[in-house]
C-alpha cells in the first residue's frame, strides 16, 4: 500500500514538474517574442516586419495562422495604446509661455 502511494506521489510530482517546465518554456518564448516586437516597433516599417515575423513563425510551425493573426493584432493595439499614452504623458518640447497681467494692463 505504501509503495503504491509513493508511486502515485512521484507520478503526481512528475506531472506537476512537467507542467511547470512547459509554463516556464512558454513564458520564455513569449518574452523572446515580446523583445523582438519591441525592437522592431521602433522602426518605420513596423507593421510589415511584424507580419513577416508572424509569417515565419507560422512556416516553422510554432503557431497557427489564427494565432499569428491575433499576435499581430495584439501587438499593434499595444503599440498604438502606448503611443497615445506617451503623447499624453510627455511634456511639451517647448516651454509654455506665461502671460503676466498687471493692474496697469486692465
Amino acid at each position: 500500500m505504501a509503495d503504491s502511494e509513493n508511486l502515485f506521489q512521484k507520478a503526481f510530482y512528475l506531472g506537476v514538474g512537467i507542467a511547470s517546465y512547459a509554463v516556464e518554456k512558454a513564458n520564455d518564448k513569449f518574452q523572446e517574442l515580446r523583445q523582438q516586437a519591441q525592437k522592431i516597433a521602433l522602426t518605420p516599417d513596423f507593421p510589415q516586419q511584424l507580419q513577416k515575423m508572424a509569417d515565419d513563425m507560422v512556416n516553422k510551425g510554432k503557431m497557427s495562422a489564427e494565432e499569428a493573426r491575433n499576435f499581430v493584432d495584439e501587438i499593434l493595439k499595444q503599440s498604438q495604446s502606448q503611443n497615445i499614452k506617451n503623447e499624453n504623458t510627455n511634456p511639451p518640447s517647448q516651454p509654455r509661455t506665461i502671460e503676466i497681467v498687471t493692474e496697469d494692463d486692465n
